[in-house]
C-alpha cells in the first residue's frame, strides 16, 4: 500500500499550482528581436496613423513631427506587406505637428489626413487616391494651443467632423460639409481646461454620444454628457480629481455591456474606471507602475475577445497589458528603449500575418515597429 504523506500532498499542490500558472500566464507577444526602425532619423514625433493610403491592400504610415518646433512630417509606403521602404515629406512646409488621423474627409473613398498643429492653423491633406497629398486646406486658428484632434461624426450626417483639443484655449467643434470643408460650430468644456485627449462614446446609454476628457495639470477629468444638438453642458467626474492624464480610451473592459474608461497618466499609475450605469463610475483600478505614460491604445491585441492595452512611456519601456476578461490588466511584455520619450502609438497588421503589430513614435529617438511573434 502506498502511503500518502504530507510531502506527497505538497508535491501534488505544487504540481497543480504550476499547471494553473502555466495555463494563466501567456508568453510575451512582443520582444526586441522582432523590431525594426522606421528610419534612422530621430524625429520629434507626436502623432502616428496607419492606413492603406495608396489602395494596394497594405497598411502605410503617416508620421507627424514637431510639437512646438517646425519639423518635416512624413508619409511611409508599405512595400508588399514587408515594411516601410519608401517615404516622402508630407506637404510643402514643415509644421509644429501633433496628433494625426487618417479618414475620408471628402467622400471620395480614399484616406485623407487631419494634422493638429500647435500655434498654427491645423492642416487637411487630401489624397488623390494614390497616396499623393497635393491639395491642402487649413482649419482653426493660430491662436489655439492645439494638442490633439479627434475625428468623429458628431452631428450624425454621415460626414466625419473634427474636435480640436487644446491646452488652455477653447476646445472647438468643426463640422464637415461632406466635401472636406470645415466650419467652426461651437466649443466644449471650459476655456481654462488643459485638455490633451478626448474619447467619444455614449457613456450613459441615452443614444447620444458624450465626450470623455483627459485633462493634465492636475485638473479634474470629466465626461461631458450631451444635452443638446451640439451642447455638452452636464459633466460627470471620473478619476481621483488630480490625475495628470495624457491619454484616454473607452471600451467594455469587463464584458458587462457598459463602456469603461481607461487612462494613461504621469505621476501616478494608469487606471481603469468601470462604468456602473446611470452615469456613475467606480473609483480608479490601477495598473502598471508610476511611469510617465503619454498615450495608450485599447484593442484586442491577442485576439481572445477582450480589450487589452498598449501604453507609451517616457523614460521607461513601453508596455503591453493583457485583460484577464474581468477588466484587470496584467503586463505581458515591455519593449523599446528605456531612455526614449515615446509620445504616440499606432497598432495594425503591418506584415499581413493576421497578428497586430505596434509602431512607437518618440521624441529624438528612433521610431520602431514591433512585430507580434
Amino acid at each position: 500500500m502506498i502511503k500518502f504523506t504530507l510531502i506527497h500532498a505538497f508535491a501534488v499542490v505544487a504540481l497543480f499550482s504550476e499547471s494553473a500558472f502555466a495555463e494563466n500566464t501567456q508568453a510575451p507577444l512582443f520582444n526586441e528581436r522582432y523590431s525594426y526602425p522606421i528610419s534612422m532619423d530621430k524625429n520629434i514625433t507626436a502623432g502616428l496613423a496607419l492606413g492603406d493610403i495608396d489602395g494596394d491592400g497594405d497598411l502605410d504610415l503617416i508620421e507627424s513631427n514637431g510639437r512646438h518646433w517646425p519639423h518635416a512630417s512624413f508619409v511611409y509606403f508599405n512595400a508588399e506587406n514587408r515594411g516601410f521602404s519608401k517615404r516622402v515629406q508630407l506637404g510643402k512646409y514643415q509644421t509644429t505637428g501633433y496628433r494625426i488621423e487618417l479618414i475620408d474627409l471628402d467622400g471620395d473613398k480614399d484616406l485623407d489626413i487631419v494634422l493638429a498643429a500647435d500655434k498654427l492653423p491645423n492642416k487637411l491633406y487630401f489624397n488623390d487616391g494614390k497616396g499623393d497629398f497635393i491639395e491642402t486646406r487649413d482649419f482653426g486658428s493660430a491662436l489655439s494651443n492645439t494638442r490633439s484632434i479627434t475625428v468623429t461624426d458628431i452631428n450624425n450626417d454621415g460626414a466625419p467632423d473634427i474636435l480640436e483639443i487644446c491646452r488652455g484655449t477653447a476646445n472647438n467643434i468643426f463640422l464637415n460639409d461632406g466635401l472636406g470643408n470645415m466650419s467652426l460650430a461651437g466649443t466644449f468644456g471650459n476655456l481654462s481646461d488643459s485638455t490633451l485627449d478626448v474619447a467619444v462614446a455614449d457613456m450613459n446609454g441615452d443614444g447620444h454620444v458624450d465626450l470623455v476628457l483627459a485633462n493634465r495639470d492636475g485638473q479634474q477629468n470629466v465626461i461631458l454628457l450631451r444635452t443638446g444638438k451640439l451642447e455638452f453642458n452636464t459633466s460627470v467626474k471620473y478619476g481621483s480629481g488630480s490625475d495628470d492624464t495624457r491619454g484616454v480610451a473607452v471600451a467594455d473592459m469587463n464584458g458587462d455591456g457598459l463602456l469603461d474608461v481607461i487612462t494613461a497618466n504621469i505621476g501616478s499609475k494608469n487606471s481603469v474606471i468601470f462604468n456602473l450605469g446611470n452615469a456613475k463610475f467606480s473609483t480608479e483600478q490601477y495598473f502598471g507602475s508610476d511611469f510617465r505614460s503619454y498615450a495608450l491604445k485599447v484593442i484586442d491585441i491577442d485576439n481572445d475577445g477582450d480589450f487589452d492595452a498598449v501604453v507609451a512611456n517616457v523614460a521607461a519601456k513601453n508596455e503591453i497589458y493583457l485583460n484577464d476578461g474581468s477588466g484587470k490588466l496584467h503586463v505581458n511584455a515591455t519593449v523599446g528603449d528605456p531612455e526614449a520619450r515615446t509620445y504616440t502609438l499606432a497598432v495594425g497588421d503591418i506584415n499581413n500575418d493576421g497578428k497586430l503589430d505596434i509602431v512607437t513614435g518618440s521624441s529624438e529617438s528612433l521610431n520602431l515597429i514591433f512585430y507580434q511573434k
